[in-house]
């Protein structure tokens, strides 16, 4: 009886303890590290994803006008890795504060991109569908609220779940991201810790739907997220080395789909390259083109608020003497004109939605992609510091659309003027 008794009420007390310590560990990471930095991959738990036996090596012939502009723009710029890739050979390429083209630099919300082609090519497989309630995938939700069923596939790739999550600011330990960010337990999180905020439509950022979608692999699949990861993507694209990819705890191995692909700057943008070609490697499609084509454009991504399948866009800028010139320039290169504004000297400046878009992550974390200059851009670092150009601005206007050419010092004038020869 005393043992029946023991039994009954220790269950919950070891539960209640469980919750607790979970918490607590959660509270104290937050405490402890407060917000993300770009070294959280050193101390916080991980998987490997590994490559395969090939390797892809781009070709590298150095732009010295291009490298000239960088150099002078990134130097004090919290930037680890800068790499710009124009027509398969790397153009541009340099590493700060002690990082070199071997180091596993963390993506922070790239990972993101990533989880969308996986979306693709499972829904190719025929393992899931874009329009299917996310309850036929985690039906214990329905016990939760029957409302789950209201959300689909498609609303958790464009931020429009509607599920209650607090995205900032980081800093609380008790917010939604903290809990998400340095929690121990992330499956129980989603399976059994959400709640709905509003219906779902609406774009609302917030990292908890890419977890979501990355537990919904995880069932489908019936793989770890990090080994689906390496069979579809890693293997196939040739990776240069085994990347990491951060988990909630060494006990529970759920990775952090939401963030926190750690991998060298050259695998990042081989990323970029497959979206460049279509979803296709060597002739061999990985990523269904299908899938590809809702997001090759920044003009399809930014008439969904700028934000499709995990994939950003942004506006680029030129400058020209006339209103005038600045449209003729979009009907020309196939560009929306998006804003003109006359500066104080006269002059326009006229911003652009071309077809160039980007993943992006926290702390300028960027894979960016041009298809029709076919340049991709990444950048990795800490908060970008420059009182000359914004991120966005370096990335899209400057190197993805060139006019850095207009920022290079003039050159000097061979001077050709014949000597006069006096015969005497």
């Amino acid at each position: 009886m005393k043992k029946s008794i023991f039994k009954i009420f220790a269950l919950p007390l070891i539960i209640i303890t469980a919750f607790y310590c979970e918490s607590c560990t959660m509270v104290y990471r937050s405490v402890v590290h407060g917000q993300a930095d770009v070294t959280d991959n050193e101390w916080q738990p991980s998987v490997a994803v590994e490559k395969g036996a090939q390797e892809f090596m781009f070709a590298a012939k150095t732009d010295t006008e291009l490298a000239s502009f960088l150099d002078e723009t990134l130097e004090g710029s919290n930037t680890n890795a800068f790499m710009v890739i124009k027509n398969d050979t790397i153009i541009y390429e340099k590493y700060f504060n002690d990082y070199d083209e071997n180091s596993l630099l963390t993506s922070f919300s790239v990972a993101k991109s990533f989880v969308s082609a996986l979306v693709g090519i499972a829904q190719e497989e025929g393992l899931l569908h874009e329009n299917e309630p996310i309850t036929t995938y985690i039906p214990e939700l329905l016990k939760q609220d029957k409302d789950f069923e209201k959300i689909t596939v498609r609303h958790l790739l464009d931020m429009q779940s509607g599920i209650k999550f607090d995205e900032y600011p980081r800093l609380n330990p008790f917010t939604g991201m903290a809990r998400l960010y340095y929690g121990t337990n992330i499956r129980t999180k989603i399976t059994h810790g959400m709640t709905i905020e509003e219906a779902p439509g609406r774009f609302n950022y917030r990292s908890i739907d890419t977890q979501v979608l990355g537990v919904i692999l995880e069932r489908v699949t019936q793989m770890p997220l990090e080994e689906y990861l390496s069979e579809k993507l890693w293997k196939p694209l040739e990776m240069k080395s085994d990347a990491t990819w951060t988990v909630d705890s060494k006990r529970n191995k759920m990775v952090k789909a939401f963030c926190c692909l750690n991998a060298t700057a050259e695998d990042f943008a081989k990323l970029g390259r497959l979206y460049l070609n279509g979803g296709k490697y060597k002739g061999k499609q990985i990523v269904p083109a299908a899938w590809v084509a809702k997001t090759d454009s920044g003009k399809k991504i930014y008439a969904n608020q700028q934000y499709k399948n995990k994939w950003w866009t942004n506006t680029h800028y030129d400058i020209f003497e006339t209103e005038a010139e600045g449209k003729a320039y979009a009907e020309a290169n196939n560009k929306n004109l998006v804003l003109t504004k006359q500066l104080k000297s006269g002059k326009y400046v006229a911003y652009f939605q071309g077809d160039d878009y980007n993943a992006l992550g926290i702390l300028g974390q960027y894979v960016y992609v041009n298809p029709n200059e076919n340049i991709i851009v990444v950048r990795l670092g800490d908060s970008w510091r420059n009182k000359r150009f914004y991120l966005s601005e370096l990335i899209y206007t400057y190197v993805g659309n060139g006019r850095y050419k207009k920022m290079l010092p003039k050159k000097e004038k061979a001077n050709t003027t014949k000597k006069l020869i006096v015969k005497k």
